[in-house]
């Protein structure tokens, strides 16, 4: 070990030399160079040895073993030790010879692992001989028994051998040898720890250190370099100072470089900063789960949010959005998954002052977060919605159309739940001769004085429409039984009864025919509620006027 030490001591610290005469072999020029000059291969060849004493003691370390082996091993050799003098023994047990069986007794007695023989015959102890270890402090070992069977009849059990190890004597022995080899490992576990702890304190800790404390002491931008620990200018730590300077020189190159990229940088965030914070429409980022992460000023007054800058809380654009149906998890799941923008409309609701419309656009983003942009369509929906009313609604009288009562008969049907509804189609009797005796102006009067009596008979919740001409529809919702329905008619029927002021010398009199078609179905088609509230009318009609059936 002394030579081998010094050999490689030697071999760390001397630089790699070859006489000008010496061949160019491989064994003479590339094995020793590469041993001089790697550290890798250096520190191989160390750990190597090393590793060979590791392993011998890996394999003297499973001494430690001994004890629990040494009791087992005992153990066994009582167990064979019983076996030879069990023929002996069952001869004394048959004979019931005492005698005989103090003899085999005070045999096994001789061997040290022994503490105690008893040997019986039925409930009769032929020997008994020493006494059972009582030291306190060791782990006892199990009585051994084994049964001695007749000479002439294997089958035929005449008596018992019982053996009491001594387990004191046994674990002393063991400890003792235990100890022994604890003493030989813990040297060269010691040996081998400081042998490692040197060669990784020459070969490794030192250069690597000179290398940390250059660089940290370097200042970058100034053209300084590290220098290259002693004695290993041709292996890998003297290659890695060559590589740190050649990484400094990139990095002062880099560092100009990148300095100038970082003005160009400052000054285009400042312009797309002034375009974020004036633009006049919503600007924000938000990520698969719906969380906003920035959002612009216009975003922050419209949605009532706080300043970006300081905020903590996390906020839900699809609360803010008021979206109770996940429309805007829908939308954004489309954008990921399509990798293309996606857009709807949301509406806000401002408390008592009204709606506000949004119109949001998704862009997806590589990083999985999604680019949105929302602006303000609230007046663009405005118009529509008063198109649309518009579009369903009579000029003269302001009631429904025929557009606006399906529509609307078609939602009120669906929203049944265990109630009933009634359509009611209402045919003015007499309205041809009030147009043709006093004029259409007249006419419409009466068609509008006719308007506001339905009105007035239904609920607010109720639907009143004007199909044209002279024909009304009433639909009365949420009704607990039909009856309501024919009180409803009835009162229609009566109010229409009453003369109108039509604008002229007298008043005009008119009636009102009234069909009544009742459900509690949401399955009924309003086309086929509207047929059998016709039928319903003409039978009225046919029955006299001005008067309803069901």
């Amino acid at each position: 070990w002394t030579s081998a030490s010094g050999w490689c001591c030697s071999l760390s610290t001397e630089p790699a030399s070859r006489p000008p005469d010496t061949p160019d072999t491989p064994d003479a020029a590339h094995s020793p160079r590469r041993l001089q000059t790697s550290v890798v291969w250096r520190t191989m060849l160390l750990m190597l040895f090393f590793g060979g004493l590791v392993g011998v003691l890996v394999a003297l370390a499973s001494t430690v073993m001994v004890g629990r082996e040494e009791r087992e091993r005992m153990q066994r050799q009582l167990a064979e030790l019983m076996a030879t003098v069990e023929r002996t023994a069952s001869v004394a047990a048959f004979a019931r010879d005492e005698q005989l069986a103090n003899e085999v007794a005070q045999g096994l007695l001789l061997n040290d692992a022994v503490a105690r023989v008893v040997i019986t015959e039925a409930d009769h102890v032929l020997a008994s001989v020493g006494e059972a270890d009582t030291e306190a402090g060791v782990l006892r070992l199990p009585v051994l028994v084994r049964p001695l069977t007749s000479p002439f009849s294997p089958d035929q059990q005449v008596g018992e051998l019982r053996l009491w190890p001594a387990s004191s004597k046994i674990a002393q022995a063991a400890g003792s040898y235990s100890r022994f080899i604890a003493i030989i490992l813990l040297i060269e576990l010691v040996f081998v720890v400081l042998s490692v702890a040197w060669v990784v304190l020459n070969v490794f800790t030192r250069p690597v250190k000179k290398l940390s404390d250059d660089l940290h002491h370097l200042e970058i931008g100034v053209g300084k370099h590290v220098s290259v620990p002693t004695g290993h200018a041709g292996d890998e730590i003297g290659r890695l100072a060559g590589d740190v300077n050649a990484l400094i020189t990139r990095m002062d190159d880099l560092l100009a470089a990148e300095r100038d990229t970082r003005a160009r940088l400052e000054a285009s965030e400042r312009k797309f900063r002034l375009i974020f914070e004036s633009a006049e429409t919503g600007i924000f980022t938000v990520d698969n789960a719906g969380r906003l992460h920035d959002w612009n000023p216009w975003l922050a007054a419209k949605l009532r949010l706080p300043a970006h800058e300081g905020n903590d809380r996390s906020y839900v654009l699809g609360t803010l959005l008021g979206d109770a149906s996940s429309r805007l998890d829908t939308l954004m799941v489309r954008a990921l998954s399509d990798q293309r923008p996606t857009s709807a409309d949301f509406g806000v609701q401002y408390g008592e002052s009204g709606v506000l419309w949004l119109h949001v656009v998704l862009n997806p983003l590589p990083d999985g977060l999604l680019q949105g942009i929302a602006n303000d369509v609230t007046e663009r929906k405005r118009a529509e919605a008063s198109a649309l009313a518009m579009a369903e609604r009579d000029p003269l009288t302001g009631l429904l159309n025929r557009r606006g009562i399906e529509h609307r008969l078609s939602s009120a049907l669906e929203s049944l739940h265990g109630s009933g509804l009634a359509l009611m189609l209402v045919d003015l009797d007499g309205f041809k001769q009030v147009n043709d005796t006093q004029g259409h102006e007249a006419g419409d009067r009466v068609l509008s004085w006719v308007a506001r009596q339905l009105e007035a008979v239904v609920r607010r919740t109720d639907l009143v429409a004007r199909l044209g001409g002279d024909e009304f529809v009433v639909v009365l919702c949420a009704l607990e039984s039909p009856d309501t329905a024919r009180f409803i008619a009835a009162k229609i029927v009566s109010a229409l009864a009453r003369p109108i002021d039509a604008g002229g010398n007298q008043p005009v009199q008119i009636g009102a025919s009234v069909g009544i078609a009742y459900t509690d179905s949401r399955a009924d088609a309003p086309e086929a509620l509207m047929r059998r509230a016709d039928e319903a009318m003409y039978e009225a009609k046919r029955a006299g006027k001005s008067q309803y059936r069901f």
